[in-house]
């Protein structure tokens, strides 16, 4: 599950890469195209600034409870080393 989260922030950080170069790049060139490329480059800015935050907020949230759960698991379970040592029975042979 952390994998996936972790692709999700990997192609958060490559759209908002991609939406502010083609904003920067549509406010320096003039003409036709330069509107609309600043509009969209703006809205992916946000749409994916705004989708990094929810990756980050849902991978500490799963991670936590991940963490959690492990943390319960070893508590509840009894681990071998902690298990109570019998001493070895010793045989008697008759004379």
């Amino acid at each position: 599950m952390m994998f996936l989260i972790h692709a999700a922030f990997a192609l958060g950080l490559i759209s908002l890469t991609a939406g502010s170069a083609l904003y920067i790049w549509a406010l320096r060139n003039k003409g036709t195209g330069s509107g609309i490329g600043r509009v969209v480059g703006f809205i992916v800015m946000i749409i994916s600034a705004l989708s990094l935050i929810c990756s980050f907020y849902l991978g500490i949230k799963i991670w936590k409870e991940i963490y959690y759960l492990n943390i319960v698991q070893m508590h509840s379970s009894p681990m071998q080393n902690e298990s109570p040592v019998t001493a070895p029975k010793e045989h008697h042979h008759r004379r």
